[in-house]
């Protein structure tokens, strides 16, 4: 009799769980508790034009494995994306005129401007290696003060809603960089796509054997039923959420609040960059995605992004420099597992409470599923 494993979560995590763990011969469901597929990746139209209503992502890794798995279910359009930086050289005057500049800093364009003599002298001063335990002080150690608020404090602030000293340096060395080398693209993986339809139909061709249910939210209160019906269970919801613990877990939240506007050309866009970082305190948003910038879609229309920090979402965890919130998340992994008499298993960024990228989680996918076909096939 064949095994069966019940998913939590039709994400990219679910998914490729939910995939490998069917071709190796188990009876899978995956029950996601909204109407579609993909998650937070998942792209939208608006009167035709496709844009990401959680925000840009690109794909982008260099594991092999993944890149194997993903060319394999049509995610093979390469782009390259490059980010732009809205910045004003005195951040404290309302009547300094903006730059747009490279994300991340290139020492080559900051040598072209007025401040230049300062950071310097700033750089200069830097140890040889980034230092401290808060984001702030890490990131000051890396670039010194000016590029600090030219770019990251007030950017930081709006995103977070806490000061950086608040927050972790754990996360600081793969979000911020200075590039001192010329390379203008944001990622330095081997490979990196993104789909002119946007990420479902790939998400959706991982899905295709498996049984997958939606509108169907689980939580703890199902594990009787699990208990009876599975062999084993793979968690990739929020545990505050799968627990019913709201606010045990402190998360950051967007609110992309798109908008369309008619192009004269049919390829026509209206800003600068697929995604354009405002740090500023002048605006509440902390950037602009215009996804028409990496489909390439040719067709009459854009539709822009403004991305508003602050939105009671579970979109980013929140890791502070005591670490309080992944013990937190560890206590309550224990607590769901203690409800059940299956296997519990948690992956991806929520579950696990990390702040992953998609190749991530497919890893994390593939780790999980292969962990419990040995498990469950022993």
């Amino acid at each position: 009799m064949r095994r069966s494993i019940a998913i939590v979560g039709a994400g990219w995590t679910g998914a490729v769980a939910g995939r490998l763990l069917t071709d190796a011969g188990f009876a899978v469901e995956v029950m996601e508790k909204t109407e579609v597929v993909g998650g937070h990746s998942r792209a939208e139209t608006m009167d035709g034009v496709v844009y990401e209503p959680n925000g840009a992502h690109i794909f982008h890794t260099s594991n092999e494995t993944v890149n194997e798995f993903v060319n394999a279910h049509g995610l093979t359009r390469p782009y390259d994306h490059k980010v732009l930086t809205e910045v004003y050289l005195s951040p404290d005057d309302d009547d300094h005129e903006s730059r747009l500049l490279s994300w991340p800093p290139q020492v080559s364009e900051l040598r072209e401007l007025p401040i230049w003599p300062r950071v310097e002298q700033e750089l200069a001063a830097l140890p040889s290696q980034p230092t401290g335990d808060n984001f702030e002080d890490y990131v000051v150690s890396m670039m010194g003060r000016t590029l600090y608020d030219l770019f990251i404090r007030d950017y930081t602030a709006k995103q977070w809603g806490r000061p950086a000293t608040e927050l972790s340096a754990r996360f600081a060395p793969k979000r911020v960089e200075l590039r001192h080398d010329g390379h203008r693209g944001l990622f330095r993986d081997r490979w990196q796509y993104f789909p002119p339809n946007g990420i479902n139909e790939v998400i959706e061709s991982v899905l295709s054997p498996v049984t997958v249910t939606l509108n169907t939210e689980i939580t703890i209160d199902d594990a009787g039923r699990l208990n009876q019906d599975y062999d084993a269970v793979i968690v990739t919801a929020a545990l505050d959420d799968f627990a019913r613990c709201p606010g045990e877990l402190e998360w950051r939240g967007i609110e992309m609040v798109s908008q369309y506007h008619p192009t004269a050309e049919s390829g026509g866009v209206v800003t600068p960059a697929y995604v354009t970082n405002r740090p500023s305190m002048r605006v509440p948003y902390t950037r602009t995605v215009e996804t028409k910038h990496a489909t390439g879609q040719q067709i009459g229309g854009t539709v822009v992004s403004e991305e508003m920090p602050g939105a009671p979402r579970r979109h980013y965890p929140v890791l502070t420099a005591d670490g309080a919130n992944e013990r937190r998340n560890a206590e309550l992994a224990e607590k769901v597992a203690g409800c059940f008499d299956i296997p519990v298993y948690f992956a991806g960024r929520l579950a696990t409470y990390r702040y992953i990228n998609q190749d991530e989680a497919i890893a994390d996918a593939m780790a999980v599923a292969d962990r419990v076909a040995e498990e469950l096939s022993g």
